[in-house]
């Protein structure tokens, strides 16, 4: 078996004693889907008014950890700029203070969709930043797969930024090549035309594969169109959700279903941007969400869902770096940052036990000791922050278990982080931290 396939059997397994949280290997696999144009306050509105039309809206507020109160980039709520900055981990304009190698600088929400079409996110946009890496690029880079389904042609500039021709060198051994993204299913389609289904047909089928994609990333877009079409919150925008909560019910049960993603996979829901704002003379703005200012357009929801995730807890608990702002608007300056759907990519790459996207600035952090593993060419490596002194680490072969083994050598402290290099691999092993 090829170890890189085998790694969720090394599994970061919660501490005995206080901190909260320790994931490492046992995710192997993700599922990110991006709702165009869901806010926060539909949401939390149908759920109380409807609860039984949003299944899988009210399996996510009770099994995943949430927030309603996440924000879309500071700069702009629209669609491509924002997904870039899922994609990139990076702001769309440069914060105050910081390095003009920060942003990505997109702000082209109608890129070129003709096939022929030269650009890319690398010669548009900040020109200071030669290269900008994405999520696709750390997958793949590391021997993992990567498929991307998107309802907006206009997406194609994702597809064409990380294909075989734009994509950047693998600087990891062995060398997969430039191209990022191993599969790519992109379906434009009119408002009721239900064509958001056939990319979930696409997901669904691949996630009931014996080959599952170790990273899904999924855009739908029928929210968004409708809500441009019809108003947000209007009868039809309600059933352009209903839809796509019918989808992602068909996403969690074939999860579920399958013995090569059951407790090894996680769901991240969330969203570009807001919508239904209403300006100070009660009028609704031209495009329904683009006005930055407006609290219906940069507040959205977010969901965590998976093993080892607590069910229906506040999502903010979960991280040492973020805060909740209230109603505030806030900008790259304030600390702590609030959880951005910017932050949704390297939160997924952490999850799989990988490094954050080269140049990100979003990246989220859990709290209290949290122990890492990630893939090397040569194996793996557990690591924790050397902060947590206090703390032991232990290996156990079989779970359940009252016999865990104290690792006392091997282990190299830095200063910053304490590692320890696993080379031989013999299946399973377990790893805690446990206080002493």
């Amino acid at each position: 078996m090829n170890p890189v396939r085998a790694c969720w059997r090394l599994i970061a397994f919660p501490m005995l004693f206080g901190a909260t949280l320790a994931w490492g290997g046992q995710v192997s696999y993700v599922v990110h889907i991006s709702v165009d144009g869901l806010p926060s306050w539909f949401v939390q509105g149908s759920l109380a008014a409807a609860p039984s039309q949003f299944p899988a809206l009210v399996r996510l507020r009770s099994e995943a950890a949430f927030t309603y109160n996440a924000r879309s980039d500071y700069d702009y709520t629209e669609t491509i700029p924002n997904h870039t900055c899922m994609f990139t981990g990076r702001p769309v304009l440069q914060p105050p203070g910081f390095p003009n190698t920060t942003h990505h600088g997109y702000i082209n929400n109608f890129p070129d969709t003709s096939p022929t079409s030269p650009e890319t996110y690398h010669n548009s946009g900040n020109l200071n930043v030669p290269y900008k890496a994405s999520f696709f690029d750390v997958v793949h880079d590391h021997g993992l797969t990567a498929a991307f389904y998107a309802s907006k042609s206009k997406l194609t500039i994702c597809d064409r930024s990380y294909n075989a021709i734009s994509g950047g060198l693998d600087l990891i051994p062995p060398d997969n090549g430039r191209d990022k993204i191993d599969f790519s299913f992109i379906n434009e389609g009119s408002v009721g035309d239900n064509g958001v289904i056939a990319l979930f047909d696409n997901l669904v089928q691949n996630l009931a594969s014996a080959a599952p994609r170790n990273y899904s990333f999924l855009h739908s877009s029928e929210p968004d169109k409708t809500g441009h079409a019809y108003q947000w919150g209007s009868a039809q925008y309600s059933n352009a959700v209903r839809m796509v909560d019918s989808q992602i019910v068909r996403v969690l049960n074939a999860i579920n279903s399958s013995q090569i993603l059951s407790n090894h996979t996680v769901l991240i829901v969330t969203t570009d941007h807001g919508g239904g704002g209403i300006d100070a003379g009660g009028i609704c703005c031209a495009d329904n969400h683009v006005d930055r200012s407006l609290l219906k357009n940069y507040t959205i929801p977010f969901f965590l869902w998976g093993p080892g995730i607590p069910a229906g807890a506040d999502l903010y608990g979960l991280f040492s770096n973020r805060g909740d702002p209230g109603t505030n608007r806030v900008d790259y300056t304030v600390v702590p940052q609030p959880l951005r759907a910017g932050d949704s990519g390297n939160l997924a790459l952490s999850l799989l036990g990988l490094p954050p996207i080269p140049g990100s600035l979003m990246i989220p952090t859990f709290t209290g000791p949290r122990l890492t593993i990630t893939r090397g060419a040569n194996g793996y490596t557990v690591s924790w922050s050397s902060s947590f002194s206090n703390f032991i680490l232990e290996q156990a072969s079989t779970l359940p278990t009252t016999q865990w083994n104290t690792i006392t050598t091997g282990i190299t402290d830095n200063g910053t982080t304490r590692t320890y290099n696993i080379t031989d691999t013999p299946e399973p092993q377990f790893y805690r931290l446990e206080q002493q």
